[in-house]
């Protein structure tokens, strides 16, 4: 793991996860591979894929898990059915996918995922992949940049932060986008920033269609009895999550269906604030 990056809920995961048999155990989302090395510790007999989009954290990943029982996969949690099928992987016994940012993305503003670093307005996990923000948002109407922060961000001032986006011509940095959400919002800015950079990451990473593909085909990679573990950390995915455990065909809700993180954790990580952890079993 990362400095300064650090795993939500882990011993909650490994413990729930921990009551299947040892088989293919998917990570979706490795990121810094805090949870990966809890994976891999926890079932040393076992198949662990481990799924990151991102290439540079695919690198470290590679480097840090060389000589275990872990393959890294630099592609999206999407291509998890062609990998399992092309290999030859039984089905999977356990996965987790944890839909939260990387701190280690974060902190990078280089990337332009955070409003509170300097940065060139790009947000894609894959800088190979598509286009950044600020092309997006140079060919985008007024409507449109709108729809995205209030579908995506659920930030009530949209109309009027995406006047002002329009309004304020070219805007390829995180600075230049800060200063014009701050110019139309009173009050302390850090929610509506914080939503507008959601909204805008979540469309330049396609998230939730990646999100829909991965619960639609799921069935088809795992097992029967296979335990499901997805983190989320804002309200529409968690929404997408919690309905498909509940009434997929394939799915059942663990009981309990989700946990959230102590308080001692909330207090000494500020990412698990907004965490939930929905728990599912395979029909």
């Amino acid at each position: 793991m990362e400095p300064g990056h650090v795993s939500v809920m882990p011993r909650e995961i490994v413990d729930y996860l921990q009551g299947v048999p040892s088989g293919t155990v998917v990570d979706g989302t490795a990121g810094g591979g805090g949870h990966t090395a809890l994976l891999s510790d926890a079932f040393p007999d076992a198949t662990i894929l481990a799924f990151e989009r991102d290439p540079s954290a695919f690198a470290d990943l590679k480097e840090k898990f060389s000589s275990t029982n872990v393959q890294v996969i630099n592609k999206s949690y999407t291509s998890i059915p062609q990998v399992i099928s092309e290999n030859g992987f039984p089905p999977a016994t356990a996965v987790l996918f944890d839909l939260g940012l990387s701190s280690i993305q974060l902190d990078d503003g280089s990337r332009g995922f955070s409003h509170r670093f300097s940065g060139s307005l790009d947000m894609r996990f894959n800088p190979l992949e598509g286009k950044p923000v600020h092309a997006l948002l140079a060919r985008m109407t007024e409507k449109q940049i709108a729809d995205t922060i209030y579908k995506y961000g659920e930030e009530g001032r949209s109309r009027v932060i995406a006047r002002a986006i329009k309004n304020a011509g070219r805007i390829t940095t995180t600075d230049q986008l800060v200063e014009t959400v701050k110019s139309v919002v009173r009050g302390n800015p850090v929610k509506p920033l914080s939503r507008v950079f959601q909204a805008f990451r979540i469309m330049v990473n396609n998230e939730l269609q990646h999100l829909e593909i991965l619960l639609s085909q799921m069935h088809t990679w795992t097992g029967p009895g296979c335990r499901a573990a997805i983190l989320t950390f804002h309200s529409i995915e968690d929404r997408m999550v919690k309905l498909h455990f509940r009434d997929s065909e394939n799915f059942k809700q663990n009981d309990p269906p989700w946990m959230v993180p102590c308080t001692a954790e909330k207090r000494s990580n500020p990412r698990a604030r907004s965490a939930r952890l929905r728990l599912g079993i395979r029909l």
